[in-house]
């Protein structure tokens, strides 16, 4: 379906039927669910070294949508190599169904 298209249907009916002989359809939107979502953050690598003594402080964030509402691991100081082991797990509220996911980290 391309822009500005609408797609509807038509019944016609006879002028003597009654309303109770016409067959009606429920097109109420199904509820939204709340679903929790666990996104886990084991390790990283190649995280490029930002300081003038060739560390980084290694920390990830993400968010659903709205960087107000972004959740951060801890972090590893003074990481060298790139590589930072966390095992962190950042929890989030989700309804569902919805038309798109946009998650970031």
């Amino acid at each position: 379906m391309g822009q500005g298209t609408v797609r509807c249907w038509v019944e016609i009916h006879p002028l003597n039927a009654s309303p109770e002989d016409i067959m009606t359809y429920d097109i109420t939107p199904e509820p939204l669910e709340e679903f929790e979502v666990r996104v886990c953050i084991f390790n990283t690598k190649d995280v490029p070294s930002m300081d003038i003594e060739g560390v980084s402080d290694v920390f990830c964030r993400a968010f659903f949508d709205s960087k107000e509402d972004a959740k951060e691991t801890d972090t590893h100081y003074r990481c060298g190599n790139g590589a930072a082991s966390f095992n962190y797990r950042l929890l989030y509220r989700v309804k569902h169904p919805r038309n798109d996911y946009n998650f970031t980290v």
